[in-house]
């Protein structure tokens, strides 16, 4: 268990933040169950626990501490709870039914909670659950399990065309094949702390009586406490593709450059040899970010580890470890888990569940990056037309 671990002191002051949220709940619900947006679930949690806050990364766990991933969730009512979306693998199980995409569908979420694992550095994961009922909020925990494929079984007479319900002998999960999203039911939760939370009647009233007596409330904060959410600033991040794009709009990687270089013509390669691309119109709009061509710089990877790195190649069209077989034999062999000579496809990525990185520029020659879901290029830029992305 992760709760129990904790010192008493951050525990209360965790209950004490999420009552006071659940005190303002009128604001916006009309439910005799107090409100918490999942947001401020992530955040409160990071910030009393001390945890590092992964929600915005992309992965299965929305915090990190001391190797354990956890996945947060606050929920009212029913226990079957959505725990991965696959709208973007669409196309590879449409046709399925039954045990055949019940298989499917746990094979790509086990994937992606193993990639989750490797690239964090994430020993055991557990979910973290905030249970919202009249009166008062339960806190839970609840094992976040990878499925066991060799144990799946379609639960008959339950379920219809479109929900397909299966159990692997620890858990009870249901597939929506319309919205594309694996449920499971926490059954067997364990309750570990509950509190009252009172609903206030008139927090409207309340607040405007806080500012016009120029009152600030703060809550007493332990001198321990040291974590913060820092702002996004996008002046010093950049998102770049690890794939290319035909003028059809198909993605796609190249079996000779970028992930796959290890296997280009010429020299003899090292089979970890891989580069990040950096195509022209990334570079013409990011003049600066980088340090100039061959200059090395250091690069924290997303499970904390710092490598270096430099720009390089022809124009400075490659982000490359130095040597390039850093990056390669981390993302290839310890996060993927692929043998030597397998070329990356994008349907692995998108098995994978990720396709782009983030880099962000910590302070001089200092850079992180994080590995990305599905769309993360095109929302960042905000694109909307094929006819936006460089097809080169």
């Amino acid at each position: 268990m992760f709760y129990e671990n904790q010192p008493v002191a951050q525990q209360e002051q965790y209950k004490r933040m999420l009552s006071i949220v659940g005190n303002l709940s009128a604001l916006f619900s009309e439910s005799n169950s107090s409100y918490l947006h999942y947001r401020a679930h992530e955040n409160i949690f990071c910030k009393y626990f001390i945890a590092e806050n992964l929600a915005r990364r992309d992965c299965s766990a929305d915090a990190k501490k001391n190797r354990i991933g956890i996945g947060l969730k606050t929920w009212v009512g029913n226990d079957d709870q959505k725990v991965a979306e696959f709208g973007q693998l669409r196309e590879t199980y449409q046709s399925l039914t039954g045990y055949e995409l019940a298989r499917t569908i746990a094979e790509y979420r086990n994937e992606r909670v193993r990639v989750t694992m490797n690239m964090y550095g994430i020993d055991e994961m557990i979910y973290h659950i905030v249970k919202r009922v009249p009166g008062s909020m339960m806190i839970i925990e609840h094992a976040f399990d990878s499925i066991d494929l060799a144990n799946i079984a379609i639960i008959e007479g339950r379920g219809n065309v479109n929900n397909t319900y299966f159990t692997d002998g620890r858990h009870t999960y249901h597939f929506s094949s319309s919205k594309n999203t694996l449920y499971m039911i926490f059954d067997d939760m364990e309750v570990l702390d509950e509190f009252e939370v009172e609903i206030m009647g008139d927090p409207y009233n309340y607040l405007m009586n806080m500012v016009e007596a120029q009152i600030v409330t703060q809550v007493a904060e332990p001198t321990y406490i040291t974590y913060s959410t820092p702002e996004i600033d996008t002046e010093n991040r950049i998102c770049l593709r690890l794939y290319s794009t035909r003028h059809d709009g198909t993605k796609f990687i190249a079996e000779r450059s970028g992930l796959n270089q290890w296997n280009a013509n010429g020299r003899t390669r090292n089979a970890n040899e891989i580069y990040i691309p950096y195509p022209a119109e990334d570079r013409a709009n990011t003049v600066g970010f980088f340090p100039p061509r061959d200059t090395v710089f250091n690069l924290t990877l997303p499970d904390g580890r710092t490598i270096p790195a430099k720009v390089c190649q022809a124009d400075g069209k490659a982000i490359m470890s130095n040597p390039n077989r850093i990056l390669g034999e981390w993302l290839l062999r310890n996060v993927f888990e692929l043998s030597e000579g397998t070329l990356i496809t994008y349907i692995m990525l998108e098995r994978f569940g990720v396709d782009s990185v983030v880099f962000t520029r910590e302070s001089d020659l200092q850079y992180s990056v994080d590995f990305s879901e599905i769309g993360t290029y095109e929302r960042f830029y905000n694109i909307t037309d094929i006819d936006e992305m460089d097809l080169c």
